[in-house]
């Protein structure tokens, strides 16, 4: 055989050989509401930045417009965090290797943590939590450990009126008695243990709002995470890269 056929035929052996890519997943919970502009807007920002990612909303909502519902019904969130984490499990199942991310919004953040907190340990490849609506001591314990590369929250002290004025009415999510939400401070987790204390310093990575960010499309309010250019150019960065810095 000549060699260069023999350098062809090598060649096209080392392509057809490559294993396939594996499938990819982000799957999005809304904020309250039965809205779907975070999820639209995650959609199209990933087909952008990541085509080869699934995005796939989440349903949970009471219904339409039903905002104190969905953010005042601290079992309902949980019982919808546990039939996320199920397509989770099914969808992984139906993928082998595949790989998830999870992105929360407002009130979806709560059915994000619980969803995460039913996976198994590093079932995730990250959970990204935006303006979350639960309290600054909020159990994300789960989500740690369901996140191999962390969860990442950004927040905004200046989202003043949603996670401020509105609050105050509502309470948090998962404590209703107060009105300190996750999304306007950060998450300040009280650590049982040493154990918690490692996985809180290894996989909690938390982002605040800057005034630059308003030529990002984010002004600081309790939208602007999944606007554009801020979604593509900050937030999936972030949650595709491969490290947890």
């Amino acid at each position: 055989m000549a060699p260069g056929v023999l350098s062809a035929l090598l060649v096209l052996g080392a392509v057809f050989s490559q294993e396939p890519a594996p499938p990819k997943a982000l799957f999005v919970v809304d904020g309250a509401g039965g809205f779907f502009t975070c999820s639209n807007a995650y959609l199209r920002s990933t087909a952008t930045i990541a085509p080869d990612v699934q995005v796939i909303p989440h349903l949970w909502s009471h219904g339409f417009r039903r905002y104190m519902a969905d953010q005042m019904d601290a079992p309902h969130a949980q019982r919808k965090g546990e039939d996320l984490a199920s397509q989770i499990t099914n969808w992984k199942n139906a993928n082998p290797g595949g790989k998830v991310w999870l992105l929360g919004h407002s009130a979806g953040c709560h059915v994000a943590i619980h969803a995460a907190a039913n996976l198994p340990a590093d079932a995730l490849e990250k959970t990204a939590l935006l303006l979350p609506s639960c309290s600054t001591k909020a159990d994300i314990q789960g989500a740690l450990k369901a996140s191999r590369l962390g969860v990442h929250v950004w927040y905004s002290e200046a989202d003043w009126f949603v996670l401020g004025l509105i609050m105050k009415v509502s309470g948090c999510g998962d404590d209703r008695s107060t009105s300190r939400a996750a999304g306007r401070f950060g998450f300040h987790p009280v650590p049982k243990d040493p154990g918690e204390i490692e996985m809180m310093k290894n996989r909690l990575r938390q982002y605040p709002w800057h005034r630059d960010h308003i030529q990002l499309g984010h002004n600081g309010g309790h939208y602007g995470a999944y606007r554009s250019p801020f979604s593509h150019l900050v937030v999936l960065p972030i949650l595709f890269s491969e490290t947890v810095d």
